[in-house]
């Protein structure tokens, strides 16, 4: 095998994984470090990189630099992998085509840049938004790819169960104020606005959303996309939204105060308002809303509910199995103050997962209806923890208590759980 196919640092989910990454550096290998194949051979290797991205379901490509080559990575089910290693010797030329696919100068960068473009794959549309960034041991690309196919669009397909989707339903019979998806960055935000999205088109209703950028195109809807170069900024987007004449409005995410006031000025004219933003949980979207420098009477007068989400792996339906709960996982249930079950479910790995027992994610939710008593705790400026008290004397189902159902049915592990966890994602339990 040549330097191409293994490293003592590459840890390919199976031998043949990235299989065409793996045949094109091939041919461009040689005695004598000389390439059998002119550099016109380079936007194929890059081509091929996406077309192995797509069929192993990658939501991301990291390009990362090292000493004698580049490291290509795919984010997989939130996992990254090590792919392939291309040498230093391509590496200019490599790096310099993706960035010109997305209209980025193909030279070093000495700042961060960005970019995004629509790339056809056999018939296929997908969208890449390219970031590089300079770093100590070079310059370092990464790359989110968008399938407009892979989107799930009914609500059902996101992992609710039947209370916490009925909650949603009761809102869309009765729809009024604003609605936050809160959650850590990757956590399926965006596609819960999507779906929940594709439910108001069936109104027959005028939908305009303002997002930063446009990640992906939903027939019936109006999108528009922010550009502060050309003046289209969050606020400007809002004030021209509202002349339009919308029934529902989207703003992609409050990312700044700039953007949360321009949401609420929105949700202020009476328009039902959908929006993200960065939290750990739900009583944290209004921590995060406070540091954004909205008011705490502005809050209550606009936010009726909100679906703090997270992503977790699904087993793998092929090789499954339950066993023996193992005892790390009962030490970890144990000092949260859980009763270990005596048996649970993991996965054994086989051909269909990439040995990984693990194939796809779902969602975890915390779901909360803003009710008066919210509002009185919020206005008497109660902190996060407190707001958290209130919402489990509620009997809300916190994040955590959503994970261990789903991997009581066999849905995801406890270990898949503890892993969660152990990064800081939030999932927590009081």
């Amino acid at each position: 095998m040549t330097q191409f196919q293994t490293d003592d640092r590459v840890r390919p989910l199976k031998l043949n994984f990235a299989e065409r990454i793996q045949n094109r550096l091939k041919k461009m290998a040689a005695p004598g470090e000389e390439d059998v194949e002119p550099p016109s051979s380079i936007p194929k290797l890059v081509h091929q990189v996406f077309l192995d991205a797509l069929e192993e379901r990658a939501t991301d490509v990291h390009i990362d630099p090292e000493k004698d080559f580049l490291c290509v990575r795919f984010r997989i089910d939130g996992i990254l992998r090590d792919v392939a290693l291309i040498p230093s010797r391509h590496a200019a030329q490599f790096m310099g085509h993706i960035k010109s696919l997305v209209d980025i100068n193909p030279t070093p960068a000495l700042k961060p840049v960005y970019g995004s473009t629509v790339y056809t794959i056999e018939d296929n549309e997908i969208y890449l938004r390219v970031t590089c960034a300079p770093t100590i041991q070079g310059e370092k690309i990464s790359i989110r790819v968008l399938e407009p196919k892979r989107m799930r669009y009914s609500l059902e397909e996101l992992g609710l169960n039947p209370d916490q989707k009925e909650m949603i339903d009761g809102w869309l019979e009765n729809m009024n104020g604003m609605v936050l998806v809160s959650g850590a960055t990757g956590s399926g935000k965006t596609t819960s606005l999507y779906a929940l999205l594709h439910e108001l088109k069936r109104l027959n209703r005028s939908v305009i959303t303002i997002e930063d950028p446009v990640e992906y195109r939903i027939e019936g809807v109006s999108q528009m996309q922010v550009n502060e170069a050309r003046g289209i900024t969050f606020s400007e987007a809002v004030r021209t939204m509202l002349r339009l004449d919308p029934d529902f409005l989207m703003v992609g995410e409050m990312r700044d105060r700039a953007s949360a006031e321009a949401a609420l000025a929105a949700s202020a004219t009476g328009k039902v308002l959908l929006s993200s933003l960065h939290s750990r949980d739900a009583a944290g979207t209004v921590t995060t809303l406070r540091n954004l420098g909205i008011h705490d009477y502005e809050i209550i007068a606009a936010l009726e509910l909100v679906i703090s989400q997270r992503l977790i792996r699904r087993l793998c339906d092929k090789c499954r199995k339950q066993i023996e709960t193992p005892s790390e996982d009962k030490r970890w249930l144990e000092a949260i103050g859980i009763d270990a079950p005596k048996e649970s479910w993991t996965g054994v790995g086989c051909e269909y997962c990439r040995d990984t027992g693990y194939r796809g994610r779902i969602g975890l939710f915390e779901i909360w209806k803003v009710d008066e008593a919210a509002n009185h705790s919020i206005l008497k400026r109660s902190d996060e923890k407190s707001l958290r008290a209130a919402l489990r004397k509620s009997g809300t189902p916190t994040l955590l208590e959503d994970g261990l159902a789903k991997a009581a049915e066999g849905i995801t592990s406890i270990q898949e759980l503890r892993r969660v966890s152990s990064y800081g994602f939030g999932i927590t339990h009081h």
